[in-house]
């Protein structure tokens, strides 16, 4: 028989302390994220789901408005912290780990904002081919010409992003738009306020008909 009385484990002096640690570094890094995912897509075009995995929603395509759904995916960011760093107490380790899985998760923002983009220019038809030795500044005016502008929430028009990553292409974009002139900078504009007031025309009928329901 074991006379010997069970051993009570001591509490953690710091536990209440360490929560609330790694709740503000959290927060941190979702501030930080927030800022930079303000740079390719505004606040107000962000949703929030408190509850629900998915959504059905209607998108305006050349044959009109057609039903489409989506669901929400599981992200994760992976981040290496040494221990030897924590050993010796280097407090650098704390921003490091905010600005690096920020970095990364930055990272996966674009790609997964391209896939999209892409995945959706295929399905819709709406894209633009650029033949092999072909001119990038025509190929430019051509999307001005087939991409719709919006229109935001206080009435102005929000122009589209266009997303370019290798600096070699974007040197070259801007060598021929600079090349072909003032003449060519003209059909440019054009295009752009021919857009501006399509998007106005649009949203002033979407409009009407919350006004028609009355």
């Amino acid at each position: 028989m074991n006379s010997e009385q069970p051993r009570q484990k001591l509490p953690f002096a710091a536990e209440k302390d360490s929560s609330q640690f790694f709740q503000e570094v959290i927060q941190l890094l979702i501030k930080e994220f927030d800022n930079r995912r303000k740079k390719y897509v505004p606040t107000e075009n962000f949703q929030v789901f408190h509850h629900g995995a998915g959504w059905n929603f209607q998108r305006q395509e050349k044959e009109g408005f057609k039903p489409h759904s989506g669901e929400l995916e599981k992200v994760s960011t992976g981040c290496e912290v040494k221990l030897d760093r924590i050993v010796a107490n280097d407090m650098a380790v704390i921003s490091d780990f905010i600005l690096e899985t920020a970095n990364r998760m930055e990272e996966g923002l674009v790609r997964k904002l391209t896939e999209e983009m892409v995945a959706v220019t295929n399905e819709t038809g709406n894209t633009v081919s650029i033949p092999k030795g072909g001119s990038l500044a025509d190929a430019f005016l051509e999307m001005i010409k087939t991409t719709q502008a919006g229109v935001s929430r206080d009435g102005n028009v929000s122009r589209p992003t266009l997303f370019l990553n290798d600096p070699g292409f974007i040197e070259k974009l801007q060598r021929e738009l600079i090349e072909r002139g003032p003449e060519f900078q003209k059909q440019i504009e054009v295009a752009r306020n021919e857009q501006d007031q399509q998007a106005l025309a649009r949203e002033a009928e979407r409009l009407a008909r919350y006004d028609n329901l009355e």
